[in-house]
């Protein structure tokens, strides 16, 4: 077995996986492994601790193949770096709309929401975020002053408001406070409509033509 002899920055840490795999084989090969001695000696190329804890889980691990714990690393890791939306993707939507306003329309809602589920879903679903829980309260600062108070004022109609010991207000669990919003949108639309409905013009009673 050719030894793969250590390089000054030649250590994977679970991030820029292409890079590391290019640079591990051209390591590699100035040293004239084959792929059989890639496959063994990768390991010891991988920082101790969960990544290589994950490492020796892939297929190609055992028993050795590179081709196929090469096409693992990428699957597993490639999609650790180009992540499709993060944290600060939240907080940059919540800034847009605050600096627009607030969200203040169901039309408003229905746009933020366009924008808003896609990211929740992925940050949950990938463990960026251990749930839903910590997204609540840039949810809530993205409405409108006007709005925050109207769904403040829903929440103690359904008596979920939570009130600490010290008299001050705090957030309900999220899927609360989304119930919440969706009834103050409901209830916008039904005065949206009543309005419509206010402002129709009303027929003229019929009025028999007057002989001449």
């Amino acid at each position: 077995m050719k030894k793969i002899k250590p390089q000054d920055g030649l250590k994977f840490d679970g991030s820029n996986v292409e890079r590391f795999l290019d640079d591990y084989e051209l390591a590699a090969e100035l040293d004239e492994a084959s792929d059989y001695d890639k496959a063994r000696q990768v390991v010891r190329f991988v920082e101790n601790g969960e990544t290589r804890a994950v490492l020796k889980t892939l297929e190609g691990h055992k028993p050795p193949d590179w081709s196929k714990l090469k096409a693992a690393m990428l699957a597993y890791w490639a999609d650790v770096d180009t992540a499709v939306f993060t944290e600060r993707d939240v907080a940059n939507l919540v800034d847009k709309w605050t600096k627009k306003g607030g969200v203040s329309s169901v039309a408003d809602y229905h746009d933020f929401r366009k924008s808003w589920d896609p990211i929740q879903a992925y940050l949950v679903s990938k463990n960026h975020v251990e749930s839903e829980e910590e997204l609540k309260k840039q949810f809530y600062q993205a409405f409108s002053a006007g709005f925050q108070g109207r769904i403040r004022d829903q929440l103690i109609k359904d008596n979920t408001l939570v009130v600490t010991v010290d008299n001050r207000a705090r957030l309900p669990s999220f899927k609360t406070l989304r119930s919440a919003v969706d009834t103050v949108m409901k209830g916008q639309i039904s005065l949206s409509f009543e309005d419509t409905r206010s402002s129709a013009p009303v027929a003229a009673p019929f009025k028999r033509r007057t002989k001449l």
